[in-house]
């Protein structure tokens, strides 16, 4: 299928279509099709029909976005429609095999709608009950918004959420996800520990399983900028770097910063006169793969990168 007509899949009105195929004098007829996804036959039900114009296909996005496990939705503010079919990668690192992903964020009054998936590992067909909430930050490590994300009917298979957030939070830097409760049992908060850096007057929470597990290594440029190396102490031998905390002058940053993201995973988690704060996971391997011991401790520390640079706070 060659061409995608837009409006089918979210919710626009067909007589609009048609008067846009009117005006550029296209003539449209219903097309009696079937479909097959992936070897399996799937049933298009009259809510949805199929098109041909000058002997193209044009068939309704959401129906085949949805039958190929993405998720989709229309921002009607900004006339967009978005559709994601990634890996689901944002985890909670203090609850292993819940993962969420293919976030799309549109406007809904005063309100941000949050269209997404989760899956859970391990569960065969079973389905479970979650209560869990998103999180999301700009990039100044501030909250800006939120959602609850709770539902009886989780399992191994993707799940599609819908969940509202009050405020427009759709331009949103960084996004953490807790989970609270698993089939009625209460996931407990894990503690943490306050690192405190006196030079340039910041905090960060660290869990408090790397006390005595890490140490900070810091080094400065020519240009001045300063980079605080946080060390996994095992593996110090091989790098053992599991992020950065990089200090730019805000015009080195402004100058330089947007060709280093092009190259490389880098965050803007603050900035205060004339500094800019970003934080970045290493690119080069730090830990001895050999090692089953060394890589495990490794991943266990690396896997809060994400929940981390949120908790960056300035302080006087």
């Amino acid at each position: 299928m060659k061409k995608f007509i837009l409006g089918l899949c979210c919710g626009l009105i067909i007589a609009c279509s048609s008067v846009a195929f009117a005006s550029g004098s296209i003539q449209a007829l219903l097309f009696p099709a079937s479909f097959e996804m992936n070897g399996s036959p799937i049933a298009l039900n009259d809510e949805y029909k199929v098109l041909n114009v000058d002997g193209h296909a044009y068939v309704p996005i959401r129906f085949v976005a949805e039958n190929l496990g993405a998720t989709i939705d229309y921002d009607t503010e900004l006339q967009k429609i978005y559709v994601k079919n990634r890996n689901l990668d944002l985890k909670d690192p203090d609850y292993k095999g819940i993962s969420v992903g293919n976030l799309i964020l549109t406007k809904s009054g005063n309100h941000t709608k949050v269209t997404g998936q989760l899956k859970m590992e391990g569960v065969g067909n079973s389905k479970n009950m979650i209560a869990a909430n998103l999180s999301f930050f700009n990039d100044k490590s501030e909250k800006i918004g939120g959602i609850d994300l709770t539902g009886n009917d989780f399992g191994v298979d993707s799940q599609t959420f819908v969940s509202e957030g009050l405020g427009d939070f759709r331009t949103y830097s960084a996004v953490n996800l807790h989970i609270g409760a698993v089939n009625n049992h209460i996931v407990q908060d894990v503690p943490t520990i306050i690192y405190k850096n006196m030079k340039h007057n910041f905090t960060l929470n660290l869990p408090q399983t790397w006390e005595g597990k890490y140490e900070v290594v810091n080094r400065i440029t020519e240009a001045g900028t300063e980079y605080l190396n946080f060390i996994d102490k095992a593996n110090n031998g091989y790098g053992g770097v599991v992020f950065t905390i990089s200090i730019w002058m805000k015009d080195d940053w402004i100058e330089n910063g947007p060709s280093v993201r092009e190259v490389g995973q880098i965050y803007k988690i603050g900035e205060k006169d004339d500094k800019v704060f970003t934080l970045s996971p290493p690119g080069d391997v730090e830990y001895d793969p050999n090692d089953e011991k060394l890589t495990m401790e490794y991943a266990s520390m690396s896997d809060h990168i994400n929940n981390i640079k949120t908790t960056f706070k300035l302080i006087n």
